[in-house]
């Protein structure tokens, strides 16, 4: 594409592509890989996010909903979606908090938490092998540069990312960006 950019409108920097079009490319194989590994075990990606989000909460395996929504990057209500599915499958229970009985909290069941361990396992393993063309030093790099990214696109924060005020300074950000004159 970029070949074809230059010949067509050789004044147009294409060379942005070369970039994003090989994340997007990327991206779309690595999901793709990941449901295949985790499609014997009989999982799929939100079940697995919600597994392995209380799994590596520690010792007893359980947050608040609020908390699940923040680490998944996920709105209350798609949120709600996912504990209703993941319960039915046995793997969580939602349980009232010892201090505030109106709080709830979201807990891994002993079937959930061995569950996690495996699916982590599985995992982690066949992530590894993915990146296995790459030297340490270049996924180090690598890692870096797309934190970098990240960070311009969906500050953190206390939010997760979703604060309105958030998503309006990038909306502002991308604005700012499209009305630079062409390079």
């Amino acid at each position: 594409m970029v070949g074809e950019w230059a010949v067509e409108w050789p004044e147009l920097d294409a060379s942005h592509i070369e970039t994003l079009g090989r994340v997007r490319r990327i991206s779309e194989h690595m999901r793709r890989e990941v449901d295949g590994w985790l499609q014997p075990l009989d999982l799929n990606w939100e079940t697995f996010d919600v597994l392995v989000t209380l799994r590596r909460s520690g010792p007893p395996y359980h947050l608040r909903p609020i908390d699940l929504n923040r680490a998944c990057l996920l709105t209350s209500g798609a949120m709600t979606n996912r504990l209703d599915r993941v319960e039915q499958a046995g793997l969580i229970v939602r349980k009232p908090g010892t201090d505030d009985r109106r709080s709830i909290f979201v807990e891994l069941t002993p079937a959930g938490l061995e569950l996690a361990n495996k699916a982590i396992e599985v995992h982690f393993s066949a992530a590894r092998a993915l990146l296995e063309p790459l030297a340490p030093q270049e996924r180090a790099t690598l890692a870096a540069l797309l934190r970098k990214l990240l960070v311009q696109l969906e500050p953190m924060g206390e939010t997760g990312g979703n604060d309105t005020s958030q998503q309006q300074d990038r909306a502002s950000r991308r604005a700012r960006r499209a009305r630079q004159p062409v390079q």
